[in-house]
C-alpha cells in the first residue's frame, strides 16, 4: 500500500517492545487447533522437476526476491530463537522456486529502496506485502494477487460494549463511530478513519496502540490484519498472546498482495507468466491455503483471489 514504508517502521518499532495479543478462550483454541503459533520451516513441495520455466530469472536456477527482514514479522524476519529467516512470505518464496525447479534467495533491501533496487535489478522481484499504486505502474508490472489484505478491529476482552461481537460478524467504519480508535501513523486505516468525522483518532508514532487499548486509554484499534496475527495473535516465533484484547468483526476494506517485476527489464513478461504458473498452482493444490492457516492468517476473503 501507499502507506507500506510507516507501516515498515511501526512493526519494527513494534518487535523492539515486546510482543503483544488479543484472544480469549476461543482464539486460544484456534491457536492450538493450528499446532501453536510458530511455523518453523519453509513450506515447499521440494519438486526439482517442473512443467514450470524459469527462463526469466536474473541468474540461472536461482529466484532472487527483495524484501526488507529488520523487523518485518511476519512477512519475513530474523527468527528471535534461532536467527534464521523465517516468515510467510519466505515461505511462498520458497514454494513457487520449488515448483520452477530453482532455489530462492531473499535479498536483504531497505523497504523505501525496493523501488530503486528493483529498478537497477539489483534482484528478480520484489515480495514484501507490496501492493499495486498508480506510481508503482509507472515502472512495474505485476503478479496475479497471492494473498488479501484487510482492516481488522481490536477491542478490550473484557469491554461488556462489544460482549456480543465475534470475528464472524460484518462490522465496519460505522461501528467504531463515537469512539476513541487507535493505529500506526502512516497505515491505511488512519487514512480510513480521518475520513469519519463521528470517529476520532488517535495515531501512534512510535507506541503500539494495543498497550493504550489493553490500558483502557482508547476503545479500539483498527490495523492491518496481517499486523494483528503477530503483534496480537502472537502466531510466529516472537509472538506473545495476550489476553486481555481480543479481534471483533471480519477484516474489511480490502487490499491485494503481489509480485512486482521491473518493466523495463525485457525478462519480466517471461517471469511475470511462469510465476504466475506457479502462483496458480499453489493457490489450486492448498499450499497457500496452508502457510495462511499456519501463520494466522487464512481469512474468507482468500477464495475471492482463488485460493483453495
Amino acid at each position: 500500500m501507499a502507506h507500506d514504508v510507516n507501516r515498515r517502521v511501526f512493526l519494527q518499532r513494534a518487535a523492539q517492545l515486546g510482543g503483544l495479543a488479543a484472544a480469549g478462550g476461543a482464539l486460544e483454541s484456534l491457536l492450538a487447533a493450528c499446532g501453536g503459533n510458530v511455523p518453523t520451516t519453509p513450506a515447499g513441495n521440494g519438486n526439482k522437476t517442473s512443467k514450470i520455466g524459469n527462463k526469466g530469472l536474473k541468474i540461472a536456477n536461482t529466484l532472487q526476491w527483495g524484501a526488507t527482514s529488520d523487523n518485518g514479522a511476519p512477512y519475513v524476519y530474523r527468527d528471535p530463537k534461532t536467527s534464521k529467516l523465517i516468515g510467510f512470505e519466505l515461505e511462498i518464496a520458497t514454494a513457487i522456486a520449488n515448483l520452477m525447479g530453482v532455489t530462492q534467495k531473499q535479498v536483504e533491501t531497505d523497504y523505501a529502496q525496493l523501488d530503486q533496487s528493483l529498478q537497477a535489478n539489483a534482484f528478480d522481484v520484489i515480495l514484501n506485502g507490496w501492493e499495486i499504486t498508480e506510481d508503482r505502474k509507472k515502472t512495474e508490472i505485476f503478479s496475479q494477487p497471492y494473498y488479501r489484505n484487510g482492516q481488522q478491529i481490536v477491542v478490550r476482552s473484557n469491554d461488556s460494549r462489544f460482549a456480543s461481537k465475534t470475528t464472524n460478524d460484518n462490522l465496519s467504519l460505522t461501528d467504531l463511530e463515537g469512539l476513541t480508535v487507535g493505529t500506526g501513523a502512516g497505515f491505511k486505516a488512519e487514512e480510513l478513519l480521518a475520513a469519519d468525522k463521528k470517529i476520532k483518532l488517535k495515531s501512534y508514532d512510535p507506541d503500539l496502540p494495543f498497550n493504550d487499548l489493553a490500558l483502557g486509554r482508547i476503545d479500539a484499534v483498527l490495523i492491518d490484519f496481517s499486523t494483528v496475527t503477530y503483534y496480537v495473535l502472537g502466531f510466529g516465533s516472537g509472538g506473545a498472546v495476550n489476553k486481555s484484547l481480543k479481534l471483533i468483526g471480519k477484516a474489511f476494506d480490502a487490499s491485494d498482495y503481489v509480485i512486482a517485476f521491473n518493466k523495463n527489464n525485457p525478462n519480466a513478461a517471461t517471469l511475470q507468466k511462469e510465476i504466475d504458473q506457479a502462483l496458480a498452482e499453489l493457490k489450486n493444490n492448498g499450499t497457500l491455503k496452508g502457510i495462511y492457516q499456519r501463520w494466522g492468517l487464512w481469512t474468507d476473503q482468500q477464495p475471492a483471489i482463488g485460493v483453495k
